[in-house]
């Protein structure tokens, strides 16, 4: 259904932002990103245990016979899983030693210089008869990743394979505290292991690897949660939306794959270095331009020096952007409690930018990415199924009420093709149309969202009481829940059988609440 527009100066969406802020979206122990690093670190002590004796004595702890076992453990496998191994064992020997690969980058071409005596290391080059070794100079920069990934390519000789490992492993194993540190780990991994007790031992060990990329995107990744709102606004992904990063030199790919798109494309520059955009809109849709573009950036603690350079970056990236795209709308994805506090300043920047459309919060999409994606007369599987709902499945009363709020006709049969086709959508009996039964319940509560949003008002604190609030319209604004039901009959009488119980259209509005799309307020 088309949402109201309204226009809110920057002190009122800085005040709405707090409401409907989220600070945090999990702790660190529930994120993908510790789970898999802490079965890595689990995984690479394991395999130190058989090189160690299970860290019996500090001195098993030896350069020579780790770097043998792991040599002997990614035998035959694929480089790419060699090269995950070895990196595993690396970020476990850093995290033990106290090193970081930042300073290592610049000590490791040294170490081999004055301590190997290696002017060039053996890398693999392909040749006819098979792959044959060569060499390289040691560069004056080298890190880990790299200088590993030369090891996992050397599968083919063993031997040259494991001498480079030990010197890598003998660097960051340099002096008796280090070897000391990680033996005192690894022993206590194994004892503790006896007790079912040592993924405790590495957890803080684990959350101290992971937290900054984590903190960054809130414990979770938040355009995973809006692409789940996507979808169930029966967007399809790699077709409405984006699954991957952006850039602007995509456009010309895009534009290939579409002959209507070219005329509104702008000639690509040469050389572009531009920022990559985790959404557009609509982005492989047929007959459409890339018109919406989103940033996300979801900060839940003070990450002060990434989120200063991606303000410094904005109005170079969109006046990039615009050159090609000349009608792009930019629209912020933020959200997170660094931007209520210690990012505030940075918020009031983005925001109050001439070339910000507008923003969403983790929150506040359903209603603000929604009527950013109406405003541009793109319309929406879900908002096609509301007229459905209102029109009663009559195809002509749909089509008019469709044009009525602004929706271009070659839309509306784009729209509706594309629903029947998908299913989305069901051809009744007498060429009416119908909302599909799996789909039913989704759509009637957010149709009742957005019944909030078009018949609510602003509420001051002696006016919340017994109402639904939504976001996108001020800090508090929202309709009173004995008359939002009703106002949901007027527009779509049909909607009668599903809440013939009262418990029906309370159980949409906690679902609404349970989502935070909405609140209640008693």
């Amino acid at each position: 259904m088309k949402l109201p527009v309204t226009a809110l100066d920057l002190s009122a969406q800085l005040a709405e932002f707090d409401v409907w802020i989220t600070p945090s979206l999990g702790e660190v122990r529930d994120t993908v990103r510790f789970r898999e690093q802490m079965a890595a670190v689990v995984s690479t002590f394991e395999a130190l245990g058989k090189a160690t004796n299970r860290f019996h004595d500090v001195a098993d702890c030896r350069p020579a016979v780790i770097a043998e076992t792991f040599v002997r453990l990614v035998r035959g496998r694929p480089e790419a899983e060699v090269c995950r191994t070895l990196e595993a064992l690396a970020s476990v020997l850093f995290l033990v030693t106290g090193r970081s690969d930042n300073n290592a980058k610049c000590q490791f071409p040294l170490y081999l210089r004055d301590h190997a005596h290696w002017p060039e290391l053996p890398v693999v080059r392909k040749t006819r008869t098979g792959p044959e070794l060569s060499a390289v100079r040691v560069p004056r920069e080298l890190k880990a990743e790299k200088y590993l990934g030369i090891v996992a390519n050397l599968g083919p000789f063993p031997e040259q394979q494991q001498r480079l490992l030990e010197q890598f492993v003998g660097f960051l194993l340099d002096n008796e505290a280090c070897v000391s540190q990680l033996w005192s780990i690894g022993h206590s991994f194994f004892v503790l292991k006896h007790f079912g007790r040592e993924q405790d031992l590495l957890a803080p060990l684990v959350i101290f690897q992971v937290r900054g990329s984590v903190a960054a995107s809130g414990g979770h990744d938040p355009e995973e949660l809006l692409r789940a709102r996507l979808l169930e606004w029966g967007l399809e992904a790699g077709a409405d939306f984006n699954t991957i990063d952006v850039v602007l030199g995509d456009l010309a790919s895009l534009a290939a794959t579409d002959p209507g798109r070219k005329s509104a494309v702008g000639r690509l520059p040469e050389r572009i270095k531009t920022r990559a955009y985790d959404f557009v809109f609509p982005y492989r849709t047929p007959g459409w331009n890339p018109c919406v573009f989103v940033q996300a950036q979801f900060y839940a603690g003070d990450s002060g020096s990434v989120s200063h350079k991606n303000v410094d970056q904005t109005s170079t990236s969109r006046a990039a952007v615009r050159a090609v795209v000349p009608e792009a709308r930019f629209v912020e994805y933020v959200d997170g409690a660094g931007y209520f506090s210690s990012l505030n300043g940075d918020l009031k920047t983005l925001l109050s930018s001439q070339t910000t459309a507008s923003y969403f919060q983790v929150r506040s999409a359903a209603i603000r990415l929604r009527r950013e994606l109406q405003q541009i007369g793109f319309l929406l599987p879900i908002d096609m199924e509301h007229a459905v709902l209102r029109a009663g499945g009559k195809r002509d009363k749909v089509r008019r009420l469709l044009v009525s709020e602004g929706y271009a006709p070659a839309e509306i049969k784009r729209a509706v093709e594309s629903g029947l086709h998908r299913g989305l959508i069901t051809a009744e009996a007498g060429g009416s149309l119908g909302v599909s039964r799996a789909r039913r319940d989704l759509v009637r509560r957010y149709f009742l969202l957005d019944v909030a949003a078009r018949c609510g008002a602003p509420a001051t604190d002696s006016k919340l009481s017994g109402s639904l609030l939504v976001p996108g319209y001020g800090p508090f604004f929202g309709a009173k829940l004995d008359t939002l039901a009703e106002a949901a009959l007027k527009l779509a009488p049909e909607l009668v059988t599903d809440w013939a119980r009262p418990t029906s259209v309370l159980g949409d509005i906690r679902w609404l609440c349970d989502q935070g799309l909405a609140m209640s307020s008693s």
